[in-house]
């Protein structure tokens, strides 16, 4: 499922000092960027509704703050500036929508179990968390697409790997990267990447998937991961670790914090966002 190109949340990709001429806005960042807009009338509004792009509101709250006869050259040079990449998706981070939220479990293993334990709130928002013990990347793709499609926020933690373990970042239906696009990161960095497709139609053809086994200590890492995660979401602007993949090495019981690009071929939100 695409997304709206009107959801997206744009910003400029570089600082830009702003210059305005008779029907006519220059985009000056140094020396070697420059760009030029003309159109009539086009210096009394655009360099507002520029300035205003941080990342944080959709292109739709943007352009309905213009007046109506402004909105559809808005919407045409946004596109253009999309496609010479002078505009580019905020972070996921800028979108943040902090809210007191209630966890609801789902998956398998021994995270789940306790998980359903601790986790706490009676928020009115719903924090979904798919735990997996096993690389069942097909029901990791499945429940990526619900969240998506009825616009809930989501963690993903997983054991599978055996030898590491995984606690996604914060994903939202409308900004950043989804799952998917992190799954398909990690298929292209794999040494046998058909594996990662064949794992899947193993699955879709209902077929079992063995659970990893996994430390007992490192399940409870993962445990307090998801946990602090859930408690930095109901901040108004949390830390960058929540929007970080974290990954825990068994071997060492070490935890390293790693971004999360948007992935531009990503089949389910085609890289918007």
């Amino acid at each position: 499922m695409s997304r709206d190109p009107s959801a997206r949340r744009p910003r400029l990709a570089l600082p830009c000092t702003i210059l305005t001429g008779p029907d006519t806005v220059r985009l000056v960042a140094g020396e070697d960027f420059r760009y030029t807009l003309t159109a009539p009338g086009l210096e009394r509004w655009l360099p507002d509704f520029l300035a205003g792009l941080q990342g944080r509101d959709t292109l739709a709250e943007a352009v309905g703050r213009l007046a109506e006869g402004e909105r559809g050259v808005a919407l045409q040079l946004a596109a253009r500036l999309y496609g010479e990449r002078v505009l580019v998706d905020g972070p996921a981070a800028a979108a943040h929508p902090a809210a007191d939220f209630r966890l609801t479990v789902e998956g398998a293993g021994a995270l789940r179990e306790r998980l359903e334990k601790a986790a706490a709130g009676a928020g009115p928002r719903e924090l979904r968390v798919l735990c997996q013990d096993r690389l069942d990347y097909d029901a990791a793709l499945r429940f990526n697409r619900r969240c998506r499609d009825e616009a809930a926020p989501w963690l993903w933690a997983t054991s599978g790997p055996m030898t590491r373990g995984y606690v996604g970042p914060l994903f939202l239906p409308d900004a950043g990267p989804c799952l998917a696009c992190l799954l398909g990161h990690f298929e292209r960095l794999s040494p046998a990447p058909e594996i990662y497709r064949e794992l899947t139609e193993h699955a879709r053809q209902g077929k079992p998937i063995e659970p990893a086994p996994f430390p007992a200590e490192c399940v409870a890492v993962l445990e307090a991961l998801v946990l602090w995660k859930a408690s930095l979401a109901y901040r108004r602007e949390p830390p960058a670790a929540l929007y970080r993949l974290h990954v825990l090495e068994v071997e060492t019981m070490e935890v390293g914090a790693h971004r999360v690009f948007v992935d531009p071929e990503c089949p389910e939100c085609s890289g918007h966002g």
